[in-house]
């Protein structure tokens, strides 16, 4: 019936001056779309299917701009900053990672909304099409890219990816807020030699550990896009996989929306898995006829071809650009804004104080107590006399690749400093650096708004770092120095000093948002004949910024000769402190004080994407550090501020108090200054495994879990148990129930037995009794976190749907439900287990 709609409105005739079919909202959705398909040429098409595509079609549309808004949404203007989606998952809350997401889609439409009210408006100009959320499955936790994912469990991200793709959604039943993009589909786990790899994964793995995540998303989520990723699966490229790509999302899970390639998905095909034996054309036509949508350049440049050669029907090509223009008629893009509920979104939400206040609450509600030996913490504000703020990390708020700029931040030493006040000094010493590496990192970045389109970035890890230029002078004489520079969120504070006599004023690169072409003046020096060395060093930086880097544009000299030197070109070396001068000055620190705070973890450098963690423990010297503050100061708390876990077993036997704190967004410090002082009673809970030593981890070329991966199959007992997190109060759990039907009901009491208010983490663990078939020891189906105040008694309910209870058959390529009996484990980890009972499924066998 829809397509005899379809056929009639299509044959009708129009006036001459009627607007298309497609630009009226009051026909059907379907007719729109297959109108506007019909009117455009072959080569619009292809130009529609090029996502970064600047050539519009006859009727002024082009491609969408798309984005990326992981934790932060992506902009040249500061965004409202999350904490990473590990920590995030770390809350075990779907609530708040639904109104988390919510507020990066408020943002996104903001910033849509603002240049289509006005054409000049400032800033860069995105489109709708969001590249978020990442869900890939934290199976290996040397994986790069842990900070972007939810955890190795496939319930527990599965839940917060619905929880955020509705978020991104919006709630109108028409019209998206923006669209979310659910990346990287398939078995996408492992950073090297990613756009070659090919991942060889049992059958039965697939179903039941790597897919089920992205079915809820789609199904229940409603995601409108899923990228490709660039691994192989069993063989097969995914980008030209048909059956993951269609018959699997399109056909079993009835995808509408779109598959889009990963960047340069095409080019992997021709120079990563082909080895060069693949045409660009061919590459493009099996992508798409696979059912890849959506991709690059090479789309709009070999599509003609590939259709006009046979290699791509038509009808596939009309079918992947309905898809997508499906998706951005159902964004509101060819509706005028007066239907469209979030175009009245305003630009004045981005960065709100409100919005302000949900990142400190997830960062809050992320932190994770690990150990609290003698009940070091809280701290007791009122007997706290001094305290000291140690480590590479407790003056850095660390960001990724997919966050946007940032306003303020507050660093953990901000954050005490500001909670404390005045009355409690506060002393900070970094110790030492995150890797340990010899000097500082340095990059070339390649940017307009450059001198020459380039410059020398310096990418300082904190005071007494430094960067040393060695300039030639042909001519004796007076000569000012200035320094043209790019201020940014992320700069330092500098002294420069020349021939090691310091020259100037400090100088602060700090700026919010960023701009090129900055200047800063030094004075004026007398220099001889020859070489002098020109040392730039960090003196600190202010509470705003997000670190210490600076970028080194043109050094000028301005005298007899006039010197323009090039920061990329000069000759430089980096250097800093001492680090075994800067531990020692740590110590010193932990021990004229009442409390110490060590932070440290891993940043950018230990885990990043395309870099995949070298080893799980501290990198560095920062084990070593630790050790030697705890030994002068038996008050101390150590902070781990990372992405993936930690396997430091002697630091967790030596600390009074641990804490995972993540990388937190801009107001971690707060949240973790309220953690530690009792304001706020901690309650996230670990949402992966952190192994007891390296040798439990198989290698990461092992696709199967069963091989030792996860909580489910571990080999041993883990340094930390999935689930795990502690709390500055009890609770009691009774009176275990289950209810029958197409989902178990599981009913709990839970009371809290301490005397502070606090949250628990529910979580809801079955095992099957009578199976075939080798299942895992455990699996997690279920959770809730409520409140409960001192005394409080509440029953929570978990629903267990019976199907997720099924394994996949390989002889009937099916989910199959055993009959027989389920172990059901109710507790606050998975090695936390407080009550447990029997069920019967069915017919026992």
């Amino acid at each position: 019936m829809v397509g005899l709609v379809v056929a009639l409105l299509l044959t009708a005739p129009a006036a001459a001056d009627e607007p298309p079919l497609f630009r009226n909202p009051e026909v059907p959705l379907e007719a729109r779309v297959a109108d506007l398909v019909g009117r455009l040429t072959l080569e619009e098409k292809a130009a529609l299917l090029n996502h970064r595509s600047g050539n519009p079609t006859r009727f002024g549309i082009r491609s969408d701009q798309w984005n990326q808004c992981l934790n932060g949404v992506k902009w040249d203007r500061p965004t409202t900053l999350f904490p990473a989606c590990i920590a995030l998952a770390a809350t075990w809350d779907t609530a708040l990672v639904h109104e988390v997401a919510g507020v990066l889609a408020d943002e996104a439409r903001a910033i849509y909304n603002g240049w289509h009210q006005d054409p000049n408006a400032p800033g860069e100009h995105k489109g709708l099409i969001y590249r978020a959320p990442v869900i890939n499955i934290g199976r290996n936790p040397n994986w790069g890219r842990n900070h972007e994912a939810w955890g190795e469990d496939p319930r527990l991200t599965g839940a917060m990816a619905v929880a955020y793709v509705r978020g991104l959604n919006g709630d109108d039943p028409r019209y998206l807020k923006i669209a979310a993009t659910l990346k990287h589909y398939a078995v996408n786990n492992v950073e090297t030699d990613r756009t070659k790899l090919d991942a060889h994964v049992p059958v039965r793995a697939l179903r039941e550990y790597w897919l089920p995540h992205f079915r809820d998303a789609i199904v229940e989520g409603g995601a409108q896009s899923v990228m490709a990723s660039y691994n192989a699966l069993n063989g097969t490229p995914n980008n030209i996989n048909h059956w993951l790509l269609t018959d699997v999302l399109k056909g079993e899970w009835h995808h509408q929306g779109f598959v889009v390639s990963d960047l340069g998905g095409v080019r992997t095909m021709v120079d990563g898995h082909s080895g060069g034996r693949m045409s660009v054309v061919d590459a493009v036509a099996q992508s798409v006829t696979a059912g890849c949508d959506f991709s690059d350049a090479e789309y709009e440049a070999n599509i003609p071809a590939a259709v006009r050669a046979g290699k791509l029907s038509p009808e596939r090509l009309d079918d992947a650009l309905s898809r997508v223009l499906r998706v951005r008629f159902r964004l509101g893009e060819f509706d005028p804004p007066e239907r469209v509920p979030y175009s009245r979104i305003p630009t004045s939400v981005i960065g709100s104080a409100a919005h302000r206040a949900v990142a400190l609450r997830a960062a809050q509600r992320a932190v994770v107590l690990l150990t609290n030996r003698d009940k070091t913490l809280p701290l007791d504000r009122a007997a706290l006399r001094s305290i000291a703020v140690i480590g590479p990390l407790a003056d850095r708020v660390v960001l990724n690749g997919y966050n946007g700029r940032t306003g303020m931040t507050v660093s953990a030493l901000a954050g005490l400093r500001d909670r404390l006040g005045p009355a409690v000094p506060v002393r900070h010493e970094p110790g030492c650096s995150v890797t340990g590496q010899a000097g500082s990192a340095t990059q070339i970045d390649n940017e307009a708004g450059f001198a020459g389109g380039r410059s020398l970035k310096f990418d300082a890890a904190g005071p007494g770092e430094y960067i040393e230029f060695v300039v030639d002078v042909p001519q004796a004489g007076g000569y000012g120095v200035a320094l043209r520079h790019k201020s940014f969120p992320s700069r330092g504070i500098y002294q420069l000093a020349i021939d090691g006599r310091p020259q100037g004023e400090p100088v602060d690169f700090y700026a919010a948002p960023g701009d090129w072409g900055q200047t800063a003046t030094f004075g004026q020096v007398e220099l001889t004949a020859g070489a002098h060395r020109l040392r730039f060093t960090v003196t600190g930086k202010r509470a705003a910024a997000t670190g210490y880097s600076a970028h080194f544009d043109q050094i000028v000299l301005s005298g007899p000769r006039e010197l323009r030197i090039e920061g990329e070109q000069a000759r430089f070396a980096t250097g800093g402190r001492d680090e075994t001068e800067a531990i020692a000055a740590a110590v010193a620190a932990a021990k004229a004080s009442d409390v110490a705070v060590v932070c440290v973890g891993t940043d950018a450098a230990v885990e990043q994407e395309g870099r995949d963690r070298a080893k799980l423990g501290l990198t560095g010297r920062q084990e070593e550090l630790a050790l030697a503050v705890i030994a002068a100061n038996p008050r101390t708390v150590i902070v781990q501020m990372s992405a993936g876990p930690l396997t430091v077993p002697r630091l967790a036997a030596a600390a009074p108090a641990l804490v995972q704190a993540w990388w937190a967004g801009e107001e971690g410090g707060h949240a973790l200054a309220d953690v530690l002082l009792g304001d706020v009673n901690p309650a996230g809970r670990l949402p992966h495994t952190v192994y007891a030593d390296e040798s439990q981890v198989p290698p990461r070329d092992e696709y199967d879990p069963a091989r030792g991966f996860t909580y489910m199959y571990c080999r041993g007992e883990p340094l930390f148990a999935f689930g795990h997190g502690l709390s500055y109060t009890r609770f009691e759990y009774g009176n275990l129930r289950v209810e029958p039907g197409d989902s178990l009901s599981v009913l709990v009491d839970v009371r809290n037995a301490g005397v502070r208010a606090g949250d628990e983490v529910v979580q809801v663990y079955l095992k099957a009794l009578d199976s075939r078939v080798p299942r895992p020891a455990q699996q997690l189906q279920g959770f809730a976190r409520l409140a409960l105040a001192p005394g409080e008694t509440k029953t929570v309910t978990v629903a267990v749907p019976v199907a997720r209870l099924a394994y996949w058959d390989e002889a009937t390529h099916a989910f199959i439900v055993e009959p027989g009996r389920y172990e059901v484990r109710v507790g606050a980890s998975s090695a936390d287990i407080r009550v447990s009972m029997t069920t019967t499924l069915g017919t026992r066998p």
